[in-house]
């Protein structure tokens, strides 16, 4: 792998010369630490802050990073988005604002924060975080606004110039080439013939780079001259509103000239759009947009219609799926057209959508798609943010917020978003305290979330207000929940009978239940780490071989991920590190996957302790020095627990003592300073093995055909269908399933799926 330096977007299309402004942004930043591009909207801040990023970023040794902030709302969440765009994962407990700091404190970055006009605030707090933290970090902002930022550079950026009769000049050409290079793209040559009425054009849009864009892109239908005439009328229309800045004149003209363009279905669906944020795929579209007036079979092609007018940019999704956006200046003009009332009525549409999508996503979670539901959930933060802000803020909604916040314990945990997710429990906890299943979920998820933040107060005094809760509903399955997380808070603080006592009782209840979750089969997981710090090794490895046999039956990864951990903490604890390396590397394997950065903390602990057993210090020391790294963004080594804190403290010492202070420090340092993933990669590298060997898993005891058939057990399949695929009979199949299960000692399918999964595992 290569370290990442840096996120900037490759350019799409030209850039059309600013050369002179170029020339002063960097300038500006030579001298002062943080400059900001302000102008009007439309202008081509963004842009030309892009490119003065892109032109210094290789002089910056960690890169330039773009920080997107125009779905950003909430000034609290400024910092949590420079944190996530800088690959942090917020799990600290201390704040994000200190894991930032420490972060950042030895980076030469340059930092450009993009549309900050709607989060003042919360912009002004990062930057100072920003740079009283790191002294060789500049920051590059575009905003409406001045930030007024102490030590702030203001480079306030013009409209382009425009032709005032002599359009061969270079400087007054820049908007004829930027009319000619977009309508170029559009399909449309200018002739010489349209010199004049372009020039004319460019002069009436007063030289803003989006509204020529917008133009420009009409040529598809329209021609110059009728395009003239109709920009022309627009403007005279608009030049007696006296009350409006001149800014905002222009920029509502251009819209407003978009607009007139547009069907009455098109200008329905335009508005309607405004209630997303960010991107959107097309069955949210028709679910939240549809109906009213407006048809959700005609949906699909009004949108086509709209992208092809530059209103909807159209973009990749995850997995091949395609994803379409209103720009920001845009957007806000749609959601302008719309009345209170029916603004608020979308905005409940779009939470229910949501709502829905992230209640099947946990649903759905423990099976085979938990990858894809992975990209398809984080491809919607941003409209899972609005529909919870719309939740926290309008009367009547918080209980509807909270089923939101609990039906996505799986991204909040499993992919990296612990202190955002605990914002949002935490804030929609505090609004509405009806004893709700609801509330109760929302209880338990955020005690999770504590937990692993090592705030055990917190985690424990929601634990028990979910078991209350549970109490006064008579709910048996939240009662479960509530004795497992009370469980993960006493094993953390030490109480390690308690601990076992109440996630036991919380698995006795789950595993009856018809429909078994994720959370529900962590509470098994829970019961064997228990089991591993009480030393009751054999104990553990049965958990865990529970855990393993029922996620390869439900072709599921993450919780599997975590059996593993237990599964090779327990093989350590009884003194087969070997064991432990095979089990703890397969996790290990999962867990990049999902980017599931505190389960990575763990399994790498429990893997560096091993290679100190078998004497392979080096390996281990290696591993401490990424690890050193990764805990800093946790904020909270291995939960906090005491025992596990000193199980590190003596791998480590032993670690030390067998290869010097001097070489010890050496490796740790060849990975202290890569990304957590390029430094696990590095420490945990095996000599090549042959293809074969890395391709075919062992078959141990079976022969061929056999092994063919029992992965096909372990995709589910019954006998007949086993038959049909092989080309045998079903009594051959039968024949066959019966000697696989004598060869293993095995009395079920789901032992040999698990033992399939277990060979492929070791293979990889």
């Amino acid at each position: 792998m290569r370290k990442r330096v840096g996120n900037l977007p490759a350019e799409r299309t030209s850039f059309v010369d600013r050369r002179q402004e170029c020339v002063d942004v960097r300038q500006s930043l030579s001298s002062a630490r943080m400059v900001t591009l302000t102008g009007v909207g439309g202008v081509g801040k963004t842009r030309l802050a892009l490119r003065v990023a892109a032109q210094l970023g290789r002089s910056y040794r960690d890169g330039g990073w773009l920080v997107e902030l125009a779905e950003v709302h909430d000034d609290d969440l400024v910092v949590h988005t420079v944190a996530q765009t800088l690959g942090i994962q917020d799990w600290s407990a201390r704040g994000v604002e200190h894991v930032l700091a420490d972060y950042v404190r030895d980076k030469e970055i340059l930092v450009v924060l993009d549309n900050c006009e709607q989060v003042l605030d919360g912009c002004v707090k990062a930057c100072a975080v920003l740079l009283d933290a790191a002294p060789e970090l500049r920051i590059l902002a575009t905003s409406r606004q001045p930030l007024d930022v102490y030590g702030e550079h203001v480079v306030v950026v013009s409209t382009l110039p425009v032709p005032d009769g002599h359009p061969d000049g270079a400087d007054a050409g820049n908007s004829v080439r930027l009319f000619a290079e977009r309508a170029s793209a559009a399909g449309f040559q200018p002739a010489a013939a349209d010199g004049d009425a372009v020039a004319q054009l460019c002069r009436e849009l007063d030289g803003i780079p989006l509204a020529i864009e917008l133009a420009a892109a009409r040529t598809r239908f329209l021609s110059v001259d009728e395009l003239l005439a109709r920009i022309g009328d627009r403007f005279q229309l608009l030049a007696g509103n006296r009350s409006a800045l001149p800014r905002h004149q222009t920029l509502r003209a251009t819209m407003d000239w978009s607009y007139e363009l547009c069907s009455a279905e098109e200008r329905l669906l335009w508005s309607r759009m405004s209630v997303f944020a960010g991107g959107v795929d097309l069955a949210a579209a028709e679910d939240v947009c549809g109906g009213s007036g407006l048809g959700a079979e005609a949906v699909l092609e009004l949108m086509a219609a709209l992208v092809d007018k530059s209103i909807l940019t159209r973009e990749p999704g995850p997995a091949g799926t395609t994803r379409y956006r209103l720009l920001a200046t845009v957007r806000e003009y749609g959601r302008s057209l719309l009345a209170d009332d029916e603004r608020t009525q979308l905005r409940k549409r779009h939470r229910d959508h949501y709502l829905a999508l992230a209640e099947r996503g946990a649903r759905e979670w423990f099976g085979p798609d938990q990858l894809v539901w992975r990209a398809r959930i984080s491809a919607e933060h941003d409209n899972l943010r609005a529909a919870l802000e719309f939740c926290a803020t309008q009367p009547g909604q918080v209980q509807e917020g909270l089923r939101l916040a609990g039906a996505l314990w799986f991204y909040w945990t499993a992919c990296g978003l612990i202190a955002e997710g605990r914002k949002w429990l935490d804030r929609l906890l505090a609004l509405d305290t009806t004893p709700t299943a609801p509330r109760a979920t929302a209880l338990w998820v955020c005690s999770w979330l504590a937990s692993h933040q090592g705030d055990l107060e917190r985690g424990r005094a929601t634990a028990e207000g979910c078991s209350a809760v549970a109490e006064h509903l008579k709910d048996a399955g939240l009662a479960a929940f509530g004795l497992h997380l009370r469980g993960v808070d006493a094993m953390a603080e030490g109480h390690l009978e308690e601990a076992s006592s109440l996630t036991t009782r919380a698995w006795s209840y789950h595993r009856t239940h018809p429909k078994i979750t994720s959370p529900m089969v962590m509470s098994l997981v829970q019961s064997g780490l228990v089991a591993c710090l009480r030393g009751e090794t054999d104990r553990a490895t049965a958990y865990a071989q529970e855990c393993l046999q029922l996620t390869a039956k439900a072709g599921e990864l993450w919780t599997r991920s975590w059996g593993l951990v237990v599964r090779g903490l327990a093989s350590w604890m009884r003194g087969d590190a070997d064991d432990a390396v095979v089990h703890l590397r397969a996790s290990i394997g999962i867990k990049t996957r999902f980017n599931d950065l505190f389960g990575l903390g763990m399994a790498a602990e429990v893997l560096a302790w091993s290679h100190v057993s078998r004497g392979e210090h080096a390996r281990a020391a290696r591993l401490f020095g990424v690890l050193d790294r990764l805990w800093q963004l946790v904020g909270v080594p291995l939960m906090g627990a005491q025992q596990l804190l000193e199980y590190r403290s003596g791998a480590e010492r032993r670690a030390r003592a067998a290869l010097g202070e001097s070489t010890f420090g050496k490796l740790v340092a060849e990975t202290a300073n890569l990304s957590i993933l390029e430094g696990l990669a590095a420490a945990i590298r095996e000599k090549p093995q042959p293809p074969d060997a890395i391709r075919q898993p062992q078959r141990g005891p079976l022969t061929r055909r056999e092994y063919q058939v029992a992965e096909a057990i372990a995709q589910g399949l019954s006998n007949k269908e086993i038959a049909a695929r092989l080309v045998i009979s079903q009594r051959t199949a039968e024949a066959h399933v019966e000697h696989i299960l004598t060869k293993l000692d095995f009395g079920s399918r789901t032992q040999v799926a698990a033992w399939i999964a277990g060979r492929h595992e070791a293979a990889t």
